[in-house]
């Protein structure tokens, strides 16, 4: 089976949670989600970026719409991890280097979400100002060395940036992330993004996604990273 997988980042700075994640698209199931939120955005009269940092209370009812597509669409899951980073120590995992250490868990995230033979992965993600402008290549080399070594396959065949302005899947990865950011960190000041977080968890029958899940929580998982004991 292909896949398109679309993501994004969140709570980077100034938070102690920081997130990365996106959703898992099967290829043949793509353009239905892409004409319903095509269908959305003439409805709403959207045309500017769905962007979890433009929640507002006069914008909340275009927002559940657009989410809602997700959970219209069973075969569409979100993946994530969230990082406590008042554990990290990149001096000694990364050689001092932030960049690498989040790329670090760009991988971990996808290498242990598509390690099946059977299957191929094309991922999108989010366009950053990168110091190193081969991290995407290095990115999908090393992820598909460890399901070679694993899995005994090279699943990812290719990594490529995109625009997320023009990308509504990447924003949707966006609103998904930043609700579960938003449970995780606490962030309670703003009325209508705790109104939005609510209605995603209601979503999956929950009060709120402040969660960690099993690995067969399919639709919405969120793997909370642990270093490994030595």
């Amino acid at each position: 089976m292909d896949f398109n997988i679309y993501c994004d980042e969140s709570s980077t700075r100034n938070n102690r949670f920081m997130l990365i994640g996106g959703l898992w698209v099967p290829k043949d199931t793509e353009n239905l989600i892409r004409d319903e939120l095509k269908s959305i955005r003439l409805d709403c009269r959207l045309g500017a970026e769905m962007k979890w940092g433009k929640i507002s209370h006069k914008m909340l009812a275009p927002y559940f719409r657009f989410v809602q597509a997700f959970f219209n669409h069973y075969a569409i899951t979100f993946k994530c991890i969230v990082i406590d980073t008042h554990i990290l120590d990149y001096k000694k995992y990364s050689n001092g280097d932030k960049e690498l250490g989040f790329y670090k868990f760009y991988f971990n995230l996808i290498s242990r979400n598509i390690c099946v033979p059977t299957n191929s992965y094309w991922l999108y993600t989010d366009e950053l100002n990168t110091r190193k402008p081969t991290r995407l290549d290095t990115l999908q080399i090393v992820t598909n060395r460890w399901c070679k070594k694993n899995r005994n396959c090279e699943p990812l065949k290719k990594v490529e940036p995109r625009n997320s302005a023009k990308e509504d899947l990447i924003q949707m990865a966006d609103l998904l992330l930043g609700a579960v950011g938003h449970d995780w960190n606490c962030s309670s000041i703003n009325k209508s993004k705790a109104l939005f977080a609510k209605y995603v968890a209601s979503n999956l029958g929950r009060n709120d996604l402040h969660f960690r899940s099993t690995p067969s929580e399919r639709k919405l998982n969120i793997w909370c990273w642990q270093p490994r004991k030595r």
